[in-house]
């Protein structure tokens, strides 16, 4: 649908929501609509929390709607009438409990191998197959939406790209990875990410070969990473994850040396050898010459070691050391080196304070870290009591012990429109064919016309955006706040996003259906048009729905005001009206940052 003329209607609701203090010394037009949602993470924040408080937490149930909401924007990808009905009924730890017992409906690899057959796709899923499987997953499977939102988030710390990694049996096999080790052991999901041939190829250490003393050196590029990315971070930390001064100095917490060291343990591993392969020259099997090829197996199999390429010398990094070996061992150097980094004193913090980032706040207090850095180390890493000690913090659960101006976090883009696609009633008709188990998701990577987001297409290993990104000249710098989702937040993003959620209201989303001539998610807007004569129940009606709450006095005006501005006679009318309704809840900063 047209904007109806509604710009300024939308930027006159999204300003005055939640208003601060103007954190932004660039324009407003360079924010637009999100920029008032940015405002709204401008302080600095912080409360005390302790045990006793997490185990209440862990009994207690929500006492209305508005509570349940907060909890499912942070433990899924957005509330629906059916998961506050069960949070309220079962409570806060039980639902926690009951999601991580269960497995996924399907598995993403299984996703993608029936909408290849669908698709006809001789070569096998192809990256379209990731983007149907993981929208699929995070609109449909509520049984697994707590393993699939954590998925997510370790998805933007362990990246991996489709953009580089372009065999959808591959992407998915590390998705299903990433979905099964998200209540495991942080050690084991290590190990995980390490071998998987999706990260082998992303990050390059798939058939990494030991120096051949002609000038070959092993790659380190995974070796840096592993260490500044996936583990212990740039600096040393104390238990809020704070870096450490050293006469007002940072200390790196690794230096050139121990990417040297790391680099040659992390040789001699290449595609998995098929045990019907065992005949054949090594190095056949390592290179994954034709003779040695079997996708269906390597493709989604963790890599395997070769004696033959691996470094069998001293290797020395993080005052951990492999000793010389007569007999090449990659296992055993891989065992040390992932044992040394799980148990580094800064991995606990470092992961923890991502993890919270992710799923709650962007600014957590230090207490709030350490608390979850304690339960980090007590647990050895066991991601489920972390991400249920994340969710059950006082913090977490009541935002008036922090301050309200800093607590919170801008939602990304793929977030907004999962918990869009989740609270609206639609049809997708890919999903209801006979035999079809997917949505025909499309890529939404445009930022003008779309969402400046897909899923599992990060630009690079650093993610969509970073964890320590602070918007320059601003008031979020200048009191040292970060607000890692404003990295890709930019006057075309605002205006993109609005012009998109516009669009898809009037005419659906997805692929084209060359049959019925529409896109293949349609949405259902007959339950409110009986009340799109009378703007003030139809805003709340809308905003209740999709935040658990009208939206605040000056915002809820300015919505009445331009909806009762538009047409009321006709059907098409009336409709209009409601996606109207949607669209000013849809960029509100009530909807947009996530409190």
């Amino acid at each position: 649908m047209p904007l109806f003329a509604l710009s300024s209607a939308l930027l006159r609701c999204a300003s005055v929501v939640r208003r601060a203090p103007q954190p932004m010394a660039i324009s407003r037009a360079a924010m637009a609509v999100l920029a008032s949602a940015t405002l709204a993470l401008g302080g600095c924040g912080g409360g005390d929390s302790s045990s006793n408080a997490t185990r209440e937490q862990a009994a207690a149930k929500p006492a209305n709607d508005v509570e349940a909401y907060r909890f499912l924007q942070q433990a899924s990808f957005g509330p629906t009438p059916t998961q506050v009905a069960r949070l309220k009924s079962v409570g806060y730890g039980p639902w926690i409990d009951e999601q991580f017992d269960a497995q996924p409906a399907l598995t993403h690899l299984q996703t993608v191998e029936a909408s290849a057959v669908a698709k006809a796709r001789s070569a096998g899923p192809s990256p379209d197959d990731i983007i149907y499987s993981w929208w699929t997953h995070a609109l449909r499977d509520e049984q697994a939406q707590l393993r699939h939102r954590v998925a997510f988030a370790l998805s933007e710390i362990f990246v991996i790209s489709i953009n580089n990694v372009g065999n959808g049996r591959t992407v998915a096999s590390y998705m299903d990875m990433l979905t099964q080790k998200s209540s495991g052991n942080y050690r084991d999901l290590l190990e995980g990410v390490a071998m998987h041939p999706a990260m082998g190829q992303y990050l390059s250490h798939m058939a990494n070969v030991k120096a051949d003393g002609t000038g070959r050196v092993p790659d380190e590029n995974f070796a840096r990473e592993v260490m500044q990315l996936f583990s212990i971070g740039l600096y040393d930390l104390d238990d809020s994850a704070q870096p450490k001064l050293v006469n007002g100095k940072h200390v790196e917490s690794y230096n050139a040396n121990d990417i040297k060291g790391l680099a040659r343990v992390f040789t001699g591993f290449s595609w998995m050898r098929p045990a019907s392969k065992t005949g054949l020259p090594w190095w056949k099997c390592f290179w994954r010459w034709s003779e040695c090829s079997d996708p269906d197996v390597q493709d989604i199999s963790p890599m395997q070691g070769y004696a033959e390429a691996h470094e069998a010398g001293v290797k020395q990094f993080l005052g951990a050391s492999v000793a010389a070996q007569g007999t090449p061992d990659p296992q055993a150097s891989l065992r040390v080196a992932l044992d040394t980094l799980a148990k580094h004193p800064n991995t606990a913090p470092f992961i923890s304070r991502q993890l919270i980032q992710r799923l709650v706040t962007s600014n957590p207090s230090n207490a709030y870290v350490a608390d979850i850095t304690r339960t980090f180390r007590q647990s050895n890493g066991n991601l489920r009591a972390v991400v249920k000690a994340i969710l059950l913090h006082e913090e977490a659960r009541h935002p008036a012990a922090a301050s309200l101006y800093s607590y919170g976090k801008l939602r990304e883009p793929v977030l907004r429109m999962a918990h869009l696609l989740r609270a609206l009633p639609h049809t997708s008709e890919r999903y209801t064919a006979s035999g079809a188990v997917y949505y025909a998701a499309i890529d939404t990577s445009d930022a003008a016309s779309s969402l400046g987001q897909t899923p599992m297409r990060s630009p690079s290993v650093f993610n969509f955006f970073r964890p320590g990104y602070r918007p320059p000249q601003s008031t979020i710098a200048a009191e040292g706040l970060v607000a890692p989702e404003a990295q890709i937040a930019t006057e075309t993003t605002a205006l993109g996003y609005a012009n998109f959620v516009s669009n898809i209201l009037e005419s659906g989303w997805g692929e084209w259906n060359g049959t019925t001539h529409r896109n293949d998610v349609q949405f259902d807007f007959s339950p409110w048009l009986g009340k799109a004569t009378t703007p003030p129940d139809l805003i709340d009606a809308i905003a209740t729905l999709m935040l658990g709450h009208p939206l605040g006095g000056a915002a809820r005006t300015t919505a009445i005001t331009a909806i009762d501005g538009m047409p009321r006679t006709t059907e098409a009318n009336k409709r209009q009206r409601v996606q109207a309704a949607v669209l000013l809840v849809a960029v509100s900063p009530d909807f947009m940052v996530q409190q």
